[in-house]
């Protein structure tokens, strides 16, 4: 009894402390035909389903082995982004604007398709405590929060934007905030502050785009007899997490609900790699050097020019190689040169035998490599990756490879120095403190925010008044239209009143001159 007491009195205060919160019901809808997008939500889910929570995930991407408390709904998808990165190898974009339209038809139809899968269709009779929805261009999903009748939360799997600010009303601070596809400017310039509103001014066109092309699929599947409006929801997002960092996205002003919780999918540990690529990496007594082009773009579809640069290049290094290759056979493969069609990235950055990561500059593996110190030497293709890595060459951890230009002599000077100039290690670890020292892991803090949403029932004090505000009324138009024409009366009033006086003064001296 009086044991049973002394633990009650010690684990009472440490669970209102911590905010426990029991298991709760948790629904994530992630419809990106990305996979490093839903990677990043499945990471966050096992950490909560770890915790107790029962997870229901949909997306088009299953988990490499179950999970306990974890149900997937796997939605086919068609793989037209797959094509269109293998076109992007062929011939990079010369303007992203170009294919943006029909990249957000694209969107917006798979995410139409994933929530009228039949197997989603039959979970809209259960409860769940929460909606998590796995952004990536459709937002119109947010209408299961009000069906579910449950706060949502929004994972964005990028630093903040227009399309995710609005959500929470969240201030973009145009003047000295950096663009996520610009990157960090010198705002003390103008050059830099008119790109920077430039940019802006583009992503309001594109948001209008994507809220009316959005805007009738949401009317479709959320009617309005029975749900808000989809205006309304996009306003009634309870906690925003951003997969970013200041130490990388720069500082800037965030609300309470909006989170930064950069580098979810690193592990604070690495987990042991399979035994050859563990004997690979442990032999390499000169270090050695992962190549990977990500999840979306594959290795195996470069062309044979490209591909003959790379592979001479790296073939005459004392180093040995780790390539993320996605065919059954690898042409002139040097003896230095192990592949593989699936490699455990974060793991392999763990090692500390790896000296180099040779990338495409997505912000994954750029977290990934920041948080392990590795050198990157970046060759952006498409998006938001010229952007990463013209930071990375920014903070003097590594380089950038010019894709279009690319060739064998080029390469090979880039590589050599970063592999023999010792500043690039140097600077890399520096930032790799800097990137993990945090009061909380980004798991820990993002499971504290939603199970703290779960406590408090939508956290509706968090929600910023700002939010429901419209452009004139954010930016006080309307009160500075009324404030002129106020200033103005006045004037007028003033200046009406003093000719009337000055009349009557100069009528009044003239009379007594005829007097």
């Amino acid at each position: 009894m009086k044991a049973s007491f002394i633990i009650l009195a010690v684990f009472c205060p440490l669970m209102v402390l911590f905010g426990a919160v029991e298991s709760s019901r948790i629904l994530c809808i992630d419809p990106s035909p990305g996979k490093s997008h839903v990677i990043v939500a499945q990471v966050l889910l096992k950490g909560l389903a770890e915790r107790g929570h029962e997870i229901t995930m949909v997306s088009p991407f299953k988990l490499s082995k179950p999970v306990k408390n974890f149900r997937e709904i796997v939605v086919p998808v068609d793989d037209f982004l797959i094509r269109q990165m293998k076109s992007y190898l062929n011939e990079p974009p010369k303007n992203m604007l170009r294919t943006f339209p029909e990249m957000v038809r694209k969107m917006v139809a798979i995410a139409n398709d994933t929530i009228n899968y039949p197997e989603f269709l039959a979970l809209k009779n259960e409860k769940f405590d929460l909606v998590l929805v796995g952004l990536f261009v459709a937002d119109f999903v947010l209408g299961y929060g009000p069906h579910f009748q449950a706060p949502t939360v929004v994972l964005w799997t990028g630093g903040i934007s227009k399309l995710t600010a609005d959500l929470v009303g969240n201030p973009r601070e145009i003047a000295a905030s950096q663009n996520v596809i610009v990157g960090q400017q010198d705002f003390t310039k103008f050059s830099s502050r008119l790109k920077n509103f430039l940019f802006a001014c583009a992503e309001n066109v594109l948001g209008l785009y994507i809220f009316y092309s959005q805007k009738p699929y949401y009317d479709w599947n959320f009617p309005s007899d029975r749900y808000p409006s989809y205006g309304d929801v996009r306003k009634n997002v309870s906690l925003l997490l951003l997969n970013s960092h200041f130490t990388h996205g720069g500082p800037r002003p965030y609300l309470q609900n909006a989170v930064e919780v950069g580098g979810l999918q690193i592990k604070t540990k690495p987990a042991p790699l399979p035994k050859d690529i563990q004997d690979w990496l442990d032999g390499a007594e000169h270090g050695a050097i992962y190549f990977c082009l990500g999840s979306n773009l594959k290795s195996a579809d470069l062309p044979a020019h490209k591909m003959e640069a790379f592979v001479k290049s790296l073939g005459k290094l004392k180093q040995r190689v780790l390539w993320k290759w996605e065919a059954d056979s690898f042409p002139n493969q040097p003896a230095n040169v192990m592949v593989k069609k699936w490699l455990p990235q974060d793991d392999v950055l763990g090692h500390t035998n790896v000296v180099l990561f040779i990338a495409h500059g997505g912000l994954g593996g750029i977290a990934e490599a920041r948080y392990h110190g590795v050198p990157i030497l970046g060759i952006p293709i498409f998006a938001e990756q010229s952007g990463n890595v013209a930071a990375v060459v920014r903070e003097a951890w590594g380089l950038e490879v010019n894709y279009e230009t690319l060739e064998e002599a080029t390469f090979s000077a880039l590589l050599n120095e970063v592999l023999t100039n010792s500043s690039y290690r140097q600077n890399a670890k520096q930032i790799s403190a800097l990137y993990r020292d945090r009061p909380r892991t980004a798991m820990e803090t993002a499971c504290y925010w939603i199970e703290y949403v779960i406590r408090h029932k939508g956290a509706a004090h968090m929600h910023y008044q700002g939010a429901d505000l419209n452009f004139f009324q954010l930016y006080l138009l309307d009160v500075l239209a009324v404030v002129l024409v106020a200033v103005y009366l006045v004037i007028k009033i003033i200046k009406i009143t003093f000719s009337s006086i000055v009349n009557l003064c100069c009528g009044k001296i003239k009379k007594q001159k005829l007097q």
